[in-house]
C-alpha cells in the first residue's frame, strides 16, 4: 500500500485551499446504483449508507455557528473526504488502489474526532479494497488492522481488539513464516498488551489474555534460542515477562477456581493459540515455571561478561520484585541487596536512587527490551501514581486521540507509609477529585491495601518510608 497521504496531497489538498473540493469538482459525475464497498459514513447516522446520487450537502450556517472552530473544521474535512471517495469511486470504480488510501485516512480523521464506530467502518473496506488489490496476505494491511486494534480499545472492545491482533499476527506468519525472528517485535508487542489489559482488569473472563501472553513468549523464547542460543542476552526480557505471566495466571487460579472450565468458545475465537490448560503440567507449576524463567535471566545475566552492572542490578530487582508478589520477603530482600552491591560498585548514585531509593508499587512495568513500551502499575479499578512518575490506563497508552472535550481525571491523594518489608501501613485520605464523589476514597484505599511494594533501600538495608504520596486514578 502507497503512504496515506500520496493521493490526498496531489488532488485533495489543493482543492482544500482553493475551496469546497465538493465544488472544483462539480462537473463530475457520480455512481447512481450503489455496489459492493460503495458506502460513505454518514456523520448523522454513525454508519454506512449508499452513496447518493446528488452532492454531499454543505455543512449548514446555523450549525456551524452553534459549533468550535475545530469543530466545524474537522466537519469539513470529513465531508470533503467523502466526497473525494465518492468522486474516486466514479472515476475510477470501487476497488481503485488509492481508494484504501483514502478511506484509511478517512477513519483516522474519524477516530481523532472520536467517531470510534464510523472510523471502524472506515477502516475495515480500506482493508477490504487493500486485500482486493495487494492479495489476503498482503502486510500492507498492517495500518488498517492497527487503526481497527487502537479504535476497538477506545470503545471499551478488548476482545475485538485482541482478535484484530491475532490477525494481525497472522498476516506476520503468512509472510514471514512461523519460526522467523522477524514476527518477535509483533510477539512482544502482543504478550505486553494482553499482560496490561490483565493487570488492569483481572476479572474471570480475562483469563484467555494470560493465556494468549503465555503462548506468545513461548513462541518468541523458541525462536530466540533456535535465532542465538539458549543463551543469548536477548532472551532475558522475554524471560522475566514468561515469569510475570506465570505469576498473573498463579494468583488468577486462586483468585477464581476452575476458570477453565469454560474456555470453549475462547480457544475458537483465538484458534491460533495454544491453551495452557492442555498442559497439565504447565497448569499445576505456575511458580515453579516462573521462578526458573527467573533463575534463567540471572543466569545469563551473570555469565555474560559484556552485560553492564546496571543490567544486572536490574535483573535483580526484577527477581526481587517478582518473589516479593508471592510475599517470599526474605529472598527477595536478597534479591535486591545483591542488585544494591553490584550498583554501589559503579558509584552511580542516580541509579541507586531509581532502582531503592523510593518505594514502587508491584508489579513494576514490563519491557523485554524487543521493542519499548511504557508499563503500567494498574489495579482492578484504579491505578497509582507515585511522587512524579506517571503511571496509565493501558488503553491511553496505546492510542492517541486528539477529543475535544477531554474527561476530567478522576483521582484520590493517599499519604501512605510503606514498612521495610514493602507492606503499606497507615493511608490517609489527602483528596478527592472530583470533590465529594461517592465510593472513591474506599475504592483508591483498597487499592493500596492489596498492593505490595518494593521497599526503599538505605546503605543496603530495607528501611520503612512515611507519607508516600499517592495518587490513585479512579477508572
Amino acid at each position: 500500500m502507497g503512504h496515506p497521504l500520496k493521493f490526498i496531497a496531489s488532488v485533495l489538498m489543493p482543492l482544500l485551499i482553493s475551496g469546497s473540493l465538493l465544488a472544483a469538482n462539480a462537473d463530475i459525475p457520480q455512481t447512481n446504483t450503489p455496489e459492493q464497498g460503495t458506502e460513505r459514513y454518514d456523520s448523522n447516522s454513525g454508519g454506512p449508507e449508499a452513496s447518493p446520487k446528488s452532492d454531499q450537502p454543505a455543512l449548514h450556517i446555523e450549525e456551524a455557528a452553534s459549533q468550535p472552530a475545530a469543530q466545524v473544521q474537522a466537519a469539513q474535512i470529513i465531508a470533503d473526504y467523502q466526497s473525494a471517495i465518492d468522486q474516486r469511486k466514479a472515476l475510477a470504480g470501487p476497488f481503485d488502489p488509492e481508494l484504501s488510501e483514502l478511506t484509511f485516512a478517512l477513519g483516522k480523521t474519524l477516530q481523532r474526532q472520536n467517531r470510534l464506530d464510523e472510523a471502524i467502518q472506515a477502516f475495515q473496506h480500506a482493508m477490504y479494497v487493500n486485500r482486493v488489490n495487494d492479495g489476503v496476505y498482503s502486510l500492507s494491511q498492517e495500518p488498517m488492522l492497527r487503526g481497527m486494534i487502537d479504535t476497538h480499545i477506545q470503545l471499551g472492545h478488548i476482545s475485538d481488539a485482541a482478535e484484530s491482533y491475532q490477525k494481525l499476527l497472522w498476516l506476520h506468519r503468512k509472510t514471514y513464516g512461523a519460526d522467523d525472528p522477524r514476527i518477535l517485535p509483533l510477539l512482544d508487542e502482543i504478550g505486553q498488551w494482553h499482560l496490561r489489559v490483565y493487570n488492569a482488569r483481572g476479572r474471570r473472563d480475562d483469563l484467555y489474555h494470560l493465556n494468549i501472553a503465555h503462548d506468545a513468549y513461548n513462541q518468541a523464547l523458541a525462536i530466540t534460542a533456535q535465532q542465538h542460543g539458549p543463551d543469548h542476552l536477548s532472551m532475558t526480557g522475554l524471560l522475566y515477562n514468561s515469569a510475570m505471566t506465570a505469576y498473573y495466571l498463579h494468583t488468577h487460579e486462586r483468585k477464581h477456581a476452575n476458570s477453565w472450565d469454560n474456555t470453549d468458545l475462547l480457544s475458537e475465537r483465538f484458534s491460533q493459540t495454544r491453551w495452557v490448560a492442555d498442559d497439565p503440567f504447565l497448569s499445576k507449576n505456575y511458580f515453579q515455571n516462573g521462578r526458573r524463567a527467573n533463575a534463567k535471566m540471572l543466569d545469563i545475566l551473570e555469565q555474560d561478561p559484556s552485560v553492564s552492572a546496571a543490567d544486572k542490578a536490574t535483573g535483580y530487582v526484577k527477581t526481587g520484585d517478582w518473589l516479593m508478589l508471592f510475599n517470599l520477603t526474605g529472598p527477595a530482600i536478597e534479591a535486591y541487596q545483591k542488585a544494591y552491591s553490584v550498583l554501589q560498585n559503579t558509584n552511580d548514585a542516580a541509579l541507586v536512587t531509581a532502582l531503592l531509593g523510593e518505594p514502587k508499587m508491584l508489579p513494576r512495568p514490563i519491557d523485554s527490551g524487543i521493542q519499548g513500551a511504557e508499563s503500567l502499575a494498574v489495579a482492578e479499578n484504579a491505578s497509582a501514581e507515585f511522587s512524579s512518575q506517571e503511571l496509565k490506563n493501558p488503553t491511553d497508552e496505546l492510542v492517541e486521540v486528539a477529543t475535544d472535550q477531554p474527561k476530567p481525571e478522576a483521582y484520590v491523594m493517599l499519604s501512605v507509609d510503606i514498612s521495610e518489608k514493602g507492606q503499606p501501613r497507615k493511608i490517609t485520605t489527602l483528596s478527592i477529585h472530583p470533590e465529594g464523589a461517592q465510593g472513591f476514597e474506599s475504592r483508591a484505599r483498597k487499592t493500596i491495601i492489596d498492593t505490595k511494594f518494593r521497599p526503599r533501600f538505605d546503605n543496603g538495608q530495607p528501611v520503612p518510608t512515611e507519607a508516600l504520596p499517592v495518587k490513585v486514578l479512579i477508572q
